[in-house]
């Protein structure tokens, strides 16, 4: 467990540092298209591509720290009144179980879609240099990381479910 701890803290830092990289290609992207569209009167035709691009990296990165951070939008109103610990473990592992089968079916699937994307050399509109695959690829990739994360969780709540002990991760998820 503590393994696994340590080794999410370590992508998930990684992953902070890729979104920030996404996030001033973004801004720098959209800067140069009004520098070129106002001041140059010549449009950068690539660029808005390219930013939403960034984004929908960095969205799904972000949405896998949201995971390791435990900040994902939840109501917990009627876990919170459950007053067993292991019914309540019961019950956030069930929760972890359908986040780790729905994750799953994205790693799967999203591969797949990818593997074709490349397969079929399926490039960016206005760029005809970028693979399309590379862009899919955030999606498996972010959900690869996710399910690392409940993973983790997983594992507390099964803990807490065997030992009857509350800990940080029956109050995670």
């Amino acid at each position: 467990m503590e393994l696994l701890r340590k080794f999410n803290t370590g992508i998930n830092r990684i992953l902070c540092v890729g979104m920030v990289v996404c996030f001033i290609c973004m801004v720098i992207l959209i800067f140069l298209q009004v520098i070129c569209r106002y001041a140059l009167d010549a449009a950068l035709y690539w660029s808005e591509e390219l930013a939403s691009y960034f984004f929908h990296w960095a969205t799904f990165l972000g949405a896998s720290v949201a995971f390791y951070e435990n900040t994902h939008i939840s109501v917990t109103y009627f876990v919170d009144r459950v007053p067993s610990v292991r019914v309540r473990a019961f019950l956030l592992l069930i929760a972890d179980s359908c986040c780790l089968w729905f994750l799953g079916m994205y790693i799967v699937d999203g591969f797949n879609v990818c593997r074709l994307v490349f397969k079929f050399g399926e490039t960016a509109a206005s760029m005809t240099w970028l693979p399309m695959g590379f862009v899919q690829l955030a999606i498996p990739l972010a959900s690869v990381f996710m399910a690392l994360n409940v993973l983790a969780y997983l594992i507390g709540h099964v803990r807490a479910l065997v030992t009857g002990e509350t800990g940080e991760a029956v109050a995670a998820v």
